[in-house]
């Protein structure tokens, strides 16, 4: 059959958008249909559905164990530890119920989620001494970082795989030794880095690549020795590193300002982050192939409106945080091995479940949770193959005979991913709130689930600009400090008020001869999203004088970025 692209207009922000004809293939293929959000809306309620940074101390429902959780009290009744979780003593069959086709599908799908236990947080693998981690697969010595796979010794960091000795970084890759990197790749002992690969021993750089020995400098490429893109000798070099006096809080200040204006005002940028990769269209692009309105995807292929998709990902539509899938549609953390799951979360090797959550090496489960080796399995109970087909489409028709209608007007049919009112975390805990900002007032405007922050009172020792500016002046006895973060607890930034500096990392600043931080893990974290684009693409033109191309980027067309298409960029910067 022959589809046309279509507009609609989405349900939750009432703007035009348009279903392509290919999209429509894709929901024939896998037998769903067309969406009623719109691709950004569709974005926003499945990161919602992410928390990563929230954590909270919470004990196993189970065995009393205490344990660091993504699910707060309010929220979420029972938490389990991760050996109580895989035990075969956990029967998750007791929580199990026959479907009352008197009640939507959606009001019974709250009350499996709120009544069953959770896994305390999304580990995966073998953890060594990294409890204080999210979306974490075997990692060692990891602290208070979120989605990493195969790290040791990294802290305070986000989007991280294969990582070392690594501190306050986002969105890297094989990077050792590194500091306050973002979007970088195979960097060893360089910091505040951006956009820059294969770069060794540098500091403030954006967009270099094969560069060693190179500071406050932009768009280079097989460089050594360049200070503000001018060449010098090595002892040259050494003495204007030297004068700008990186050991210091003030030195990091005065360079950072520097390197923001280089940054947004002098640096050519690259209209995306595409590379090794046929027709794509996103940002932060690499080893791909087919990708249509998707950010942070490698080594995947086929993949729209999508965010984080890795290992082989395939022909997969709307997910947030996917690997190793194939067919995945709808989902949230749905990923190793798993084919044709709509609609999941969390679901590890599964194939063929569709409204389920936290579901390991199941197959042909609905609207089921934490099952592990089952199948056949509808609201936590079992049935025999011909019967869990028969009711599969009794409850499909019964979804759009009787919909969920949320506090909006929303309507919940067959074929919509969670309702709002059925999220465990608050829009400011999640990656929602890390990419598209709000405020309380406009979440709740909007139907938003909101967590208000407890007032927890610290006994602050420390204002953190009282710290010493120089890493050579801090003492040991700053391990005992509580340091009062400047942004006294602003939840724009999910600011936690106070913080302290571990002997690992006091140890790290010590051996990089770099100063301490002033500012909360949090804190740092926002501030390195603001070197990142949004998740938005725009139609715009090249920048360079006399060229006419035109492309979609993530670059808004009111801020002040030179942004040029890939023909002009490669002409001057390469």
């Amino acid at each position: 059959m022959e589809y046309k692209p279509e507009n609609k207009i989405c349900q939750n922000c009432k703007i035009d958008f348009t279903i392509e004809s290919e999209d429509f293939l894709f929901y024939e293929k896998i037998k769903v249909p067309p969406p009623t959000f719109c691709p950004e809306c569709r974005m926003i309620r499945r990161m919602i559905w992410r928390n990563c940074r929230s954590l909270f101390k919470r004990i196993c429902g189970n065995c009393g164990k205490s344990v660091i959780s993504m699910y707060s009290e309010n929220r979420t009744k029972n938490v389990y530890c991760v050996d109580c979780w895989n035990s075969d003593d956990r029967d998750p069959f007791i929580d199990g119920f026959d479907y009352d086709f008197s009640k939507s599908f959606f009001s019974q799908l709250k009350g499996l989620r709120e009544n069953s236990p959770v896994l305390f947080a999304h580990h995966t693998g073998t953890l060594v001494r990294s409890e204080y981690t999210n979306y974490s697969l075997d990692n060692k010595d990891c602290y208070l970082s979120y989605s990493i796979i195969g790290c040791e010794n990294v802290s305070y960091s986000e989007i991280v795989d294969y990582c070392s000795n690594t501190f306050d970084c986002y969105a890297v890759q094989k990077v050792d030794g590194c500091s306050y990197n973002i979007d970088c790749e195979v960097n060893y002992n360089t910091h505040y880095a951006t956009k820059s690969r294969n770069c060794i021993d540098s500091y403030f750089i954006y967009d270099c690549i094969n560069c060693q020995n190179c500071c406050l400098s932009w768009n280079l490429r097989n460089q050594k020795y360049v200070f503000k893109n001018k060449k010098l000798s090595k002892e040259e070099y050494e003495k204007e590193v030297k004068n700008l006096k990186l050991n210091t809080y003030t030195g990091i200040e005065n360079a950072q300002k520097e390197f923001d204006n280089i940054f947004m005002n002098v640096s050519i940028h690259r209209f995306a982050q595409i590379y090794n990769s046929q027709n794509a269209k996103g940002d932060y692009i690499g080893n791909s192939k087919d990708v249509y309105s998707s950010f942070d995807v490698q080594n995947s292929e086929n993949i729209h409106y999508t965010v984080r998709a890795i290992m082989n990902t395939k022909d997969c539509y709307d997910n947030q945080g996917t690997g190793a899938g194939e067919l995945i549609y709808e989902s949230v953390a749905t990923s190793f091995g798993s084919y044709k799951d709509y609609f999941t979360y969390i679901c590890v090797g599964s194939k063929e479940c569709e409204y389920s959550f936290m579901c390991k090496s199941c197959s042909y489960c609905f609207a089921c949770f934490g099952l592990k080796n089952n199948q056949y399995c509808i609201f936590n109970k079992q049935y025999d193959k011909e019967k869990y087909f028969e009711m599969i489409d009794k409850i499909k028709n019964h979804m759009n005979e009787l919909p969920y209608i949320d506090s909006k007007g929303r309507i919940y049919k067959y074929g919509e991913f969670f309702p709002y009112d059925l999220c465990p975390f608050g829009y400011n805990e999640t990656n929602a709130h890390d990419n598209f900002l709000i405020k309380k007032e406009l979440a709740n405007d909007k139907g938003y689930p909101w967590m208000d922050k407890d007032n927890k009172i610290y006994n602050i020792s420390i204002d953190s600009f009282s710290l010493p500016d120089s890493i050579n002046d801090c003492g040991d006895s700053l391990l005992d400090e509580i340091i009062a973060c400047p942004s006294k607890g602003n939840q724009d930034y999910q600011c936690t008020t106070a913080y302290r500096i571990n002997s690992t990392e006091l140890g790290f600043w010590r051996q990089k001869n770099l100063p301490l931080p002033r500012y909360c893990p949090n804190c740092r974290h926002y501030k390195r999203l603001n070197y990142r684009n949004p998740m938005k693409l725009w139609h715009c033109k090249c920048m360079n004088d006399g060229c006419n191309n035109d492309f979609d980027t993530t670059y808004h067309p009111e801020k002040p970025y030179k942004v040029y298409c890939e023909k002009c960029y490669q002409n001057e910067v390469c």
